[in-house]
């Protein structure tokens, strides 16, 4: 679930289908970045610190690996909502953020050791892609609309980009099964190293671009945000300590861990409960509010516990640790996991930014996966005002070629920091479902999420 700008963090809907989770409970973890010149350095050395330099150097290779990855998908997400949108306003958004994400795939491209003499068929269709997706914004920009012969090139790119992505995800799966980058990259096959072999059959196929002018990457300048949802006295670490003891019934010990002092400034510990499940978790030093926890479910597929008391206990969990109204607007089973994201609403409108995710072990009956680092940061006192339209009223305004499924009013976080009241409208096309945001005042199309499955559940980009 990339985190561009303009996603949301989940889609949350009831429904008698069964749904996939969306962008699950993730912890952010630091990756260790140091210069290629390691190479050039490691003679001389002893045999410990150049086995230091080549873990690095690999690290450095796999960071710019999964970069590239990151950048494919977004593109190719990125061009079917292109496709799908009938905004010329929301086209150029996409296509602008399209031209940024090849420039960060050309960027992690240059970290990668592909063999001097040779530019790889992939990275010239990239720097093509990003050419061609900045000037039809440009056009955009200008008041103009795509043309058919646009579009039908746009449609080419998706295709290729698809391709692309397949086979950048499949040499994906090399890499975390031990494939050593660096190895690949000293095994010379006449003039290209074998990681330079390999890349190069990662390429979109042929297309014909027209005459365009490159003008730059978009630039997407963001506010810096502020916590918002934190308030009350400071706490000690002992104090958010005992809150622990207080939301979960079955701790078994407390190891503090340190402070976290970044955006949130929080406490750490690390918890082991009754059913020998290790969970880290993050209390807010203001508040003493339970930030974020992070554990693996049981590895039993034995359910002491139904879906719906399962709820029950994440609604609770949310309640003690100051969530207010917390309602569940999104539900799905993983292993033997329950996965839900729980929002308040405000005069019957689902308020998106401050969603919490919570996961469920459906065997040991405990939380094991929170984050409720969105609903602190942007929960506030907000008035909202139903809008004076249907949430059909709007409907009209969607591309003819889409069924729709259901609509409802939320409020959208969206570029800029602006939070703006939306009909949601839930569509399918060639099998595949999107969710349209049409401003509820103006019916200005806001943004466009696609379901994207993923092997840990359906994404929402």
């Amino acid at each position: 679930m990339s985190k561009d700008a303009d996603i949301l963090a989940e889609k949350p809907k009831n429904s008698k289908k069964s749904k996939k989770i969306i962008l699950g409970l993730s912890i952010a973890t630091s990756i260790l970045a140091v210069s290629t010149v390691g190479l050039g350095i490691a003679f001389g050395l002893s045999e410990t610190k150049r086995m230091d330099y080549s873990v690095q150097l690999e690290n450095v290779y796999q960071k710019n690996m999964y970069d590239l990855i990151e950048s494919v998908n977004n593109v190719e997400t990125k061009l079917s909502k292109v496709l799908a949108s009938n905004s010329p306003t929301y086209q150029k958004k996409m296509l602008s953020e399209i031209a940024s994400n090849t420039e960060l795939a050309q960027n992690a491209v240059s970290g990668l050791p592909i063999s001097q003499n040779s530019l790889a068929d992939s990275v010239r269709f990239i720097n093509q892609l990003g050419g061609y997706s900045q000037t039809l914004a440009n056009s955009l920009a200008q008041g103009k609309a795509l043309t058919q012969k646009d579009l039908t090139t746009i449609s080419k790119l998706y295709d290729s980009v698809k391709d692309m992505k397949k086979k950048i995800n499949e040499f994906s799966k090399k890499v975390q099964a031990n494939y050593s980058i660096l190895d690949q990259s000293f095994n010379l096959d006449g003039d290209f190293n074998n990681f330079t072999i390999e890349i190069s059959k990662i390429k979109g196929d042929d297309v014909d671009y027209p005459v365009m002018i490159y003008d730059g990457p978009f630039s997407d300048s963001t506010l810096d945000k502020t916590v918002k949802g934190l308030f009350g006295e400071e706490k000690d670490r002992y104090q958010c300590q005992e809150e622990i003891n207080r939301c979960f019934k079955n701790v078994a010990s407390i190891t503090y861990s340190g402070e976290i002092n970044s955006r949130f400034n929080t406490y750490a510990f690390n918890v082991l409960n009754t059913d020998s499940q290790k969970l880290f978790v993050q209390v807010s030093k203001i508040g003493g509010h339970i930030l974020t926890v992070s554990g693996q479910g049981s590895e039993s597929k034995e359910k002491n516990i139904s879906e719906s008391d399962a709820q029950k206990i994440a609604v609770e969990f949310a309640k003690e640790n100051g969530i207010e109204n917390p309602q569940v607007v999104w539900k799905d089973s993983l292993e033997n996991c329950l996965y839900l994201n729980i929002a308040p609403t405000s005069n019957n409108i689902i308020l998106y930014p401050d969603l919490v995710k919570v996961k469920v072990d459906l065997g040991s009956s405990t939380v094991v996966g929170y984050d409720a680092t969105s609903y602190f940061m942007n929960h506030t006192s907000r008035t909202l005002s139903a809008p004076k339209l249907a949430p059909n009223a709007f409907k009209d305004k969607l591309p003819t070629d889409v069924i729709l499924k259901s609509s409802q009013v939320v409020l959208a976080p969206l570029d800029y920091n602006r939070e703006v009241i939306c009909f949601e409208y839930e569509c399918e096309k060639n099998g595949a479902t999107y969710y349209f945001y049409l401003n509820a005042t103006t019916g200005e199309e806001e943004n466009v999420l696609k379901v994207v499955s993923t092997d840990d559940g359906s994404k929402l980009l």
